[in-house]
């Protein structure tokens, strides 16, 4: 009974975490550059170390040392889906955007702090001494492939070629990739921080930039919904299952007091 009840309880949980990240790629929907997530299932193994220390107790076991019991389901992982989403126009040529795979690199200026985002609407923020750099919403700035922001002089358009050299400067704008792009964790405000090593971070040749254009969302509403009912089916189901083995237990209580 009590298995029946972690089994139920466990599918409740998982559902849950993918209906919160089905709605906050739903949320997303308009949000530029954002990538949507994708929630796996993996199968739960509750494992006790040691718990039976007589090795003569052991034999004819089918299952590896060290494990008792598996039951439930948990989320494994949420996956970032790193497919292009849609070019839209804006005729801004402060918006930017990359067609191919890589992320901009945005940061503080002092090289203390690097993001990583696809978001390409950047604004001018002076600095004071003639120039000005792009930043984004939240106050990051674009960096180079040195790791310096992006700065123009004033009075001075801004243009960017396809590979990202800066036409009023000597500098490129730097589009990068990783070796493993799931090792990087949101932090908020459509950016990301990577956590892994310096040596997974590559100088993307490949893609191009565009100006003028930002690339919007790539969350397909109509499968975020598909999923989402889907979602609310399998959590109905072990919600009853955790109602019958409810009732289930209450019946062998009731049989062991009479």
């Amino acid at each position: 009974m009590n298995t029946s009840l972690y089994i139920a309880t466990s599918g409740l949980n998982a559902y849950q975490k993918k209906l919160d990240t089905i709605s906050n790629n739903m949320a997303n929907a308009e949000t530029v550059g954002f990538k949507r997530r994708e929630s796996s299932f993996e199968e739960n193994l509750a494992v006790s170390i040691e718990n039976q220390k007589a090795v003569q107790h052991e034999f004819g076991r089918v299952t590896p040392n060290g494990i008792r019991l598996g039951f439930g389901t948990h989320v494994s992982s949420s996956q970032l889906a790193l497919d292009q989403g849609a070019a839209k126009a804006t005729d801004n040529p402060f918006d930017i955007m990359i067609t191919g795979t890589g992320f901009f690199r945005v940061g503080n200026g002092d090289g203390t702090e690097v993001f990583y985002t696809r978001n390409g609407a950047f604004q001018q923020s002076p600095t004071g001494d003639g120039t000005y750099r792009l930043a984004n919403a939240d106050g990051r700035f674009l960096l180079d492939q040195t790791g310096s922001p992006v700065e123009i002089p004033n009075g001075v358009e801004f243009a960017v070629s396809g590979n990202g050299m800066v036409s009023s400067t000597n500098q490129q704008i730097a589009i990068v990739d990783f070796v493993n792009p799931q090792k990087l964790i949101g932090e908020g405000g459509n950016v990301y921080r990577f956590t892994g090593n310096a040596d997974e971070v590559l100088v993307n040749t490949t893609s191009t930039i565009h100006q003028g254009y930002l690339e919007g969302s790539n969350v397909n509403l109509s499968k975020e919904i598909t999923d989402m009912i889907t979602t609310q089916r399998g959590f109905q189901f072990n919600s009853r299952s955790v109602s019958f083995a409810d009732q289930m237990m209450g019946i062998a209580n009731g049989i062991i007091r009479s």
